[in-house]
């Protein structure tokens, strides 16, 4: 950790420092208060943890969690962090119980999404229910527009699943899944030349096209052997 403390220490040098920037090394030690660099170490620390999950490193994620509540350190983002740990890895009603301590809170729209993608398909009913809670509390996170759309897509709801992922495009149009998730919607409406097309404006390749074609029909199909969820 002391790396950390050292990158902490050095952000809030440059936080305090004169209007001249003056260097970290010109202000004066009894000027930095210990509070805001402890404060400045927990979020980089906070950082290195998300950065370990988005990784897919949820076991050394899981690992720094519980190093940190150890310490006393048990706020939302780090409830968070460990619900989606232990979602990620299976550990479904330990996820559940975390999540759902955060259902009243500022953290309620990703506690939300979280538990949609928990039980997206053991569930798809109470996911979908869960998801359109959270794109109701954050209609700005592209990720949970996505999401709710491709559920609400896979459960037939094709009408409703196209504002979702189009918002969702629009939203982040640098990140391709809610565009390759439009394709595959167009794909089910049986609507080639507007998949193509958007395929064209995306760069997707005719490898990625057939991936995505066997997507539609694998929810077909999946459609057609039960019934839809509601929601």
């Amino acid at each position: 950790m002391k790396y950390l403390l050292l990158a902490a220490i050095c952000l809030l040098a440059a936080c305090v420092a004169d209007p001249h920037h003056s260097s970290a090394a010109d202000v004066p030690p009894e000027k930095i208060d210990p509070k805001v660099v402890e404060q400045k170490n927990a979020q980089l620390h906070l950082e290195l943890i998300r950065e370990m999950v988005d990784k897919g490193q949820d076991y050394a994620a899981l690992a720094h969690i519980q190093d940190l509540k150890q310490h006393g350190d048990n706020d939302e983002q780090v409830i968070l962090l460990e619900a989606d740990c232990r979602r990620h890895l299976g550990q479904v009603a330990e996820s559940d119980q975390q999540y759902r301590r955060l259902l009243n809170g500022p953290l309620a729209g990703q506690a939300y999404h979280g538990m949609g993608l928990l039980y997206v398909r053991t569930n798809p009913a109470f996911a979908l229910t869960s998801l359109r809670r959270a794109s109701q509390l954050v209609p700005t996170d592209a990720d949970i527009r996505n999401d709710y759309g491709r559920a609400l897509m896979e459960a037939g709801r094709y009408n409703e699943a196209m504002p979702e992922l189009s918002t969702a495009s629009e939203l982040a149009p640098d990140q391709k899944k809610s565009r390759k998730n439009l394709i595959v919607l167009m794909m089910l409406l049986r609507n080639e030349p507007a998949a193509t097309q958007l395929a064209q404006q995306s760069a997707i390749d005719g490898n990625e096209m057939q991936k995505l074609r066997e997507q539609a029909l694998r929810i077909r199909s999946m459609q057609t052997s039960k019934p839809a969820a509601t929601g």
